[in-house]
């Protein structure tokens, strides 16, 4: 992958995630998830068999940023093909389908390790759909 398009995904990438928490933080039911999640993910975006474009979040307090390159300490580190998170945050994949069905390379959609703790963090895992998924769009008759 060249450089080019490797900072093109990021930028894409980091679009994608901060319109989906702008667009969480105008439905008043969802503030106070977003204020309470804090944690520290490694985001490891398979683009080819063995290149993965790894990217951070950390939310703290409130605040979310996304940034290149992995953390040495964190609480979960996720995999999956930038389309299949795509899908996953529009609904489109839900998260049985992302822990079980294969990707385009063999691997399951959604994969995720130990934090750098080597804690599994399970119910940080099952808290990432309630962050990265866009709520139900309700259409006004």
């Amino acid at each position: 992958m060249e450089e080019n398009e490797k900072e093109n995904l990021f930028i894409t990438f980091k679009g994608v995630i901060e319109s989906i928490i702008l667009d969480k933080r105008n439905n008043p039911k969802n503030i106070k998830m977003l204020d309470n999640f804090n944690a520290k993910l490694n985001i490891g975006l398979q683009t080819e068999v063995n290149f993965y474009l790894w990217v951070n979040l950390v939310a703290e307090n409130g605040n979310y940023t996304i940034n290149k390159g992995k953390l040495e300490e964190y609480d979960l580190e996720i995999i999956a093909t930038p389309e299949d998170l795509m899908y996953f945050s529009n609904g489109e994949n839900s998260t049985i389908n992302m822990m079980l069905k294969k990707n385009t390379f063999g691997e399951r959609k959604l994969q995720y390790n130990k934090s750098s703790t080597g804690k599994r963090n399970l119910g940080l895992l099952l808290k990432l759909p309630k962050l990265l998924v866009l709520d139900k769009f309700k259409r006004p008759d």
